[in-house]
Order: structure tokens, then sequence, then C-alpha cells
């Protein structure tokens, strides 16, 4: 029997026997819509935590730490440039970027055309290689050090406040003005009190989940304040380009022995889930000059983490152990990350294997029901091996029903798996914001389509196995005398 006559009897045959088959192919319906929407399910909510929240296409190694049961504390080998040579030779690591915090106080003040008043708060600061955040930016030109010399062959080449002079970018003096820090400095360009020359705002950048956790919790705290305005949450849109004055070297906790204290002007001037999570990433360069004015020269010379750029995902295991044999422990951010994704993968299991029994249970039914269809087809079964067709004929002719149920049953469970999460996502526009709230909580990948249509069709080809070689192997004359 060639292929599209067998095509047409399976055709025949489903449509003869529509009621029975609607009835087996509702259990499919149901197990695939189950297994597509919580992988579904569970790829949305991966996105979400390993995606935004924790990142797992890189390792941050920081200094040995040892648990004393009462506190934890560093020790151990110091990250500075001969650790970053060393970390860069493991194997399957693409790229080092070290980090470096303020190791000295500061505070900020300003914001009052944002918030409507004057906002003062201890700083939390780092430093990175603006190489490692340069896909997050819309122009990774605007997030980089100033004060790096810079080569120009006229005035319009160097940035806002600088003239070119004998090839190079040099600052321009200015008029100080008390609180004003204008001057008569051009453009962005401010007037430094203690240099009287034109600055460039230092740029920063800062971590999504600052943005999510003022829209959350302070923006409501702080308009809920005695005698406070309203807070109102707030965009990136809103907040990009926003300017803070810093006072380095000075805070509300103490001050800075080595150096007097000085102020300088930053700007926003994008994000990134790499920067600091709570407080302001800056440009390393400029880092590591402050902490070598107020701190000394070794705060400049060692790194508080370093992070590595894995080629490749499926190789940070052998990473994470070349780490830890090289007498270094990973941050808190990739040890969560590790955890956040094997809870994932494990709850995606368990959903996974909830849906597959579903759809194998539906296959036993569809067995059942298939011994009866040949058990009422067993003459036509019969006359079909008289007049010339194999068992193999027979065979296929019965697992080609099922295939085609499969199809069809796996297409509707896909659909209305799908459908489901739509009606989800639609309920939760209703919910109240909250840190990290996706657009939608599913990811489709097409992979999952293909996954659930292929499984409906195995487990019921599996369930028709039995029944097809059953009919296969009964003796014609045996069939047509009965």
């Amino acid at each position: 029997m060639n292929f599209k006559a067998l095509t047409h009897v399976v055709a025949q045959n489903v449509k003869r026997s529509k009621k029975s088959f609607l009835m087996s192919g509702f259990g499919i319906i149901v197990g695939i819509s189950t297994f597509v929407f919580f992988l579904g399910l569970g790829e949305g909510v991966r996105n979400v935590v390993l995606g935004e929240i924790f990142l797992v296409d890189q390792v941050e190694v920081v200094p040995k730490r040892f648990d004393t049961g009462f506190t934890v504390f560093s020790g151990g080998r110091t990250l500075d440039d001969t650790v970053v040579e060393e970390l860069n030779g493991i194997e399957g690591v693409e790229s080092v970027f070290p980090k470096m915090k303020f190791t000295f106080p500061t505070r900020g003040y300003g914001g009052k055309k944002l918030f409507g008043r004057q906002i003062w708060a201890e700083i939390i600061a780092d430093g990175l290689d603006p190489a490692l955040v340069e896909k997050d930016l819309s122009d990774p030109s605007v997030f980089q050090d100033w004060e790096a010399t810079q080569t120009c062959s006229e005035d319009a080449a160097c940035p806002a406040g600088r003239r070119c002079t004998n090839g190079q970018c040099t600052k321009m003096t200015c008029q100080y003005r008390e609180q004003t820090y204008l001057g008569d400095c051009p453009g962005e360009s401010y007037c430094a009190a203690d240099t009287k020359r034109c600055e460039m705002p230092i740029p920063v950048i800062a971590s999504n989940h600052l943005l999510e956790l003022y829209n959350g919790s302070l923006a409501t705290a702080l308009g809920g304040a005695k005698g406070g305005a309203k807070m109102l949450k707030l965009s990136k849109a809103t907040v990009i380009g926003f300017q803070l004055n810093l006072t380095l070297g000075k805070s509300f906790l103490g001050r800075a022995a080595k150096s007097k204290p000085l102020t300088r002007r930053v700007k926003l001037v994008g994000f990134s889930d790499k920067a600091i999570m709570v407080g302001m990433t800056m440009p390393l360069a400029y880092v590591r000059r402050f902490n070598q004015r107020f701190a000394g020269d070794d705060a400049a010379k060692t790194y508080h983490s370093i992070v590595l750029k894995v080629d490749d995902q499926t190789r940070v295991p052998e990473v994470v152990q070349a780490v830890k044999e090289g007498g270094f422990d990973l941050a808190d951010s990739t040890e969560n990350a590790e955890r956040a994704a094997n809870i994932i993968r494990t709850v995606e299991s368990v959903f996974a294997l909830i849906s597959l029994v579903i759809v194998g249970i539906a296959a036993v039914n569809i067995s059942q029901m298939f011994f009866m269809i040949i058990y009422q087809r067993k003459r036509e079964i019969g006359v079909l091996r008289a007049v010339g067709a194999s068992r193999n004929d027979v065979r296929f002719l019965i697992m080609g029903e099922a295939a085609l149920i499969g199809v069809v049953g796996g297409t509707f469970g896909v659909l209305a798996g799908y459908g489901g999460s739509r009606l989800i996502d639609y309920l939760a526009t209703h919910l109240p914001e909250f840190p990290y709230k996706p657009e939608s909580f599913f990811a489709f990948p097409p992979w999952i389509w293909v996954a659930g249509v292929g499984i409906a069709v195995l487990f019921c080809v599996i369930g028709a196995f039995f029944p097809a070689d059953t009919a296969a192997r009964q003796d014609p004359s045996v069939a047509l005398t009965q």
C-alpha cells in the first residue's frame, strides 16, 4: 500500500469513528496544553530570574572567605593585576573585567528638579571596565573616562569645556561661582571649585534592580514621609541624563584622613545588570584615581571582585571549579544564580513530568480504544489481508490513525496552552506593580511548539503499537469465518 492510499484510508477511518477519536484525543489535548503552559511559564521565569536578576553567563570572583561561626571575613590572596592575568588563562574564559569599590566615604545631594526637593544620601559606588557594559548602552561612547588624554585636531573634537592645544584636549579655566558650579563653562561641563577648570560630569550607570526597588518601595516610603511631597514612579527615559553632586572624601559617617574632600558631578547615562545592585557604577579609571587620592596606592591596586565572561554557559561549572582550586570564592550573585538555575530546572522538570503522566494516561486510553476498534473491524482487516495487504500495511494503517490523533490533539493542546498563558498575562495586568514585573510571564521558543506536537504523536503511536501489532498478526481466514 503506497503512502497516498494509506493516507486516504486513514482519513476515512478517522472520519468514520470520529466520536471515539475525539474522546481519546481529549486526554492528549489536556496533557499537551499543560505541558506547553508550564514549559512556557518556566522559560518566562528563567528569562527574568537568570536574565535580569541573576546573570548565568558570567562568574564573579572574590577573595577567599572564612566563616568562624560568628562572622565571615575575607582573606587569602588579594585581587590585583597578577590575579587578573591568572584568571584570564583559565580555559573557557573569554574575557576578564576587574571591579573596584570606593574605599572612602562619599555623600551625594541633588535631585530637586526630579523629586521636587533636595535629597541627601550616602553613596555606594564601584567602577568597572566600560567594555563590560557597552552592549547594554544605546551609545557606549558616553560611558568613558573623560580624564584620559585625548588627541585632537580642532576644538570641535574635544569634549565640552576643553580646547585643542598642541594636538591634545586641555581643560579650560573658569570662574567658579558658589553653589551653581556652572561658571562660564560651555555645554554640560561645569566649573570645579578645587581646580577652577571646566570638568565633564562623571558618567555613571545604575542597576535595573535599583529602579525597580525605587518604584516598588522607596517612592511609596519617601512620599509617605511627614510633610513629604508625593514621589512619582520613574522610568528609564525619565532619569537618563539625571545629574547629582558628590562630595568625595566626606559623608555623614565621617571623612577621609588622607586628602581634603572635593566635589564632582555625576550624570546617569544608562542602566545595566552588571552595575552594582544598590548604588552607582562609573568607569574603573575614576575609582582608581579617587581611591589613590583618598585611601592610598594599595587601595588603587586592589580589586574587590573580578568578572569572568565565559564563552559557553555549559563551561561555567568547570570555570567555577578552576576558580575554587585557585584559592578564590564566588560572589554571592554567582552562587545565587547557580541556586536559582537549579531550582527553576527542578520545578520545570516536575511540571513536565506531571504533564507527561497525563499524556501517558491518554495513551493508555488510546490503546484500549484501538483494541476495541480492532475487534469491531476484525472482518474488515481480514478482507484487507485477503486482497493483498501485508502485516506492515495493517500496522501502518492503525498507527497512522493514532499519529493523526496525535497531530490534531497536539495542535489543539499547544493552542490551548498558549491561550491559557495569554489569559494569565491579561489577569496579571490588574495586579499592582512589583519589582521585575515582566510584560509577560511566559516565553515560547519555537522548540516548545515542536515538542508539544511531537510528544503527542509519539505517545499516540506508542499507545497504538500493541493493538496494531495484534491486528497485523491475526489470521485472515479466521477473521472472515468467525
